[in-house]
């Protein structure tokens, strides 16, 4: 395998955009203290500066309000993928990197080429033998990109950590965001496999992380989550690679709000997946979208497994279990096939996450069905039906419902 600690010793001269070497091959690097308005000034008119990287010419921006940097001249292109750049992620670029030298870091360099992948992190941190690239992602570049970035990381045991620029987050409720399919890969895996993903975020205009915390779906691009502000200077580079697990107990209150503005909203325009689901439901005399049991809404941790709205993958498990006779055999791995053969149900890409796949939230719904009196469990994988779904509620009825089997959920299996 290519030997990273080689490059490190040359990163000094393999920089750029805040770092660049003169026609006289002298390395200015924009962070330093030494580097006055004056002399950059000077320098700009009896030199030329050139990209570490790929050798050719650089402007250099010596604004009165915007950071110092260094830019490619047009039509310049430089041998790896570069995005623009633009004020706010220089300042939280430079922020992120003067906090983590401040703290106990072996090395820390900005911008640091590293030539056996072609890839310029944000900050290259090398702590004993471990190395770590920290991304601050403002823009949006293609999925396939940063896929490629990460796993190129990961190959030659660096640990990408990915931050989303604050400003990009898009919160609807105190517990409720908006994730995009893009912004997604930017989540990192729970303390154990089977905890939900995280979301970091940092926004340099009040120096403060948003983690997000138990990130659960509620429909493709509506995630429940909890959030925690975390001011830059209490917060170390450690914190970064490990977070805790959360439990949703204390905030389950928030996830039954997310259920009633379902409830309560006109299934109108709803996507092909619902139309058909709706037809399903009319055309076996069950019920309407909105009227959907409470058991079809568990806020499960593996839940993150499908793209599917988690009442549409839920409920098809219930009709699954509908058409069985009570105390009838309901076996985990005919549960799966039947869910995988159905083409309405989508998955959610973790590849960048985990293995796991959406047997394991199949199994996990079984299990919290199970804690709720639906099913009874009695042996591996293998339970009965223990009771009916009551899909006739009314609205009043299903709101009682949603808050008494919401608690109880959350009770028996003490999330």
């Amino acid at each position: 395998m290519y030997n990273i600690g080689e490059e490190v010793h040359e990163w000094e001269m393999i920089q750029s955009m805040l770092v660049a070497k003169t026609s006289k091959n002298t390395v200015i690097n924009l962070t330093e203290k030494q580097w006055t308005y004056e002399t950059l000034y000077r320098i700009r008119k009896e030199e030329s500066f050139y990209c570490p990287v790929c050798e050719n010419e650089l402007d250099l921006k010596l604004g009165k309000i915007k950071i110092y940097h260094f830019s490619h001249q047009k039509n310049k292109t430089c041998r790896i993928e570069l995005e623009q750049e633009s004020e706010y992620h220089l300042k939280g670029k430079l922020k992120l990197y003067e906090w983590i030298k401040s703290q106990n870091i072996q090395s820390a360099k900005l911008e640091h080429y590293l030539p056996s992948i072609s890839q310029r992190p944000d900050i290259f941190i090398k702590q004993g033998s471990e190395f770590t690239a920290i991304e601050f992602q403002c823009s949006t570049i293609p999925s396939s990109l940063l896929t490629k970035r990460t796993k190129q990381y990961k190959q030659f045991r660096i640990e990408p950590i990915w931050i989303l620029g604050g400003k990009n987050v898009s919160r609807t409720s105190s517990h409720t965001f908006r994730i995009s399919q893009f912004q997604w890969l930017f989540t990192r895996p729970g303390s154990v496999p089977l905890d939900p993903p995280s979301l970091l975020t940092f926004c340099p205009q009040v120096n403060s992380f948003l983690f997000l915390d138990h990130l659960i779906p509620f429909s493709k691009q509506t995630f429940f989550a909890i959030p925690g502000y975390q001011p830059l200077k209490m917060v170390i580079l450690s914190d970064l690679h490990f977070r805790k697990s959360v439990s949703i107990h204390p905030f389950i209150s928030q996830w039954i709000k997310l259920i009633r503005s379902h409830r309560l909203k006109p299934a109108i325009h709803l996507p092909p997946e619902l139309k058909k689901l709706q037809k399903d439901l009319y055309e076996k005399n069950l019920t309407s979208i909105p009227l959907i049991p409470s058991e079809a809404f568990l806020p499960l941790k593996t839940s993150y497994l499908f793209y599917s709205h988690i009442f549409l993958w839920q409920t098809k498990i219930l009709l699954f279990i509908h058409q069985k006779n009570l105390f009838e055999k309901i076996i985990l791995e005919e549960t799966v096939n039947e869910i995988k053969n159905d083409p309405s149900l989508e998955r959610r890409d973790v590849t960048l996450l985990n293995n796991l796949t959406i047997g394991a939230a199949i199994l996990e719904y079984l299990q919290a069905l199970t804690s709720i009196g639906v099913l009874r469990n009695v042996q591996k994988n293998t339970y009965i039906k223990q009771r009916e779904i009551n899909w006739q509620c009314s609205l009043l009825e299903l709101l009682k419902n949603d808050e008494m089997i919401m608690n109880k959920f959350v009770s028996k299996c003490g999330r």
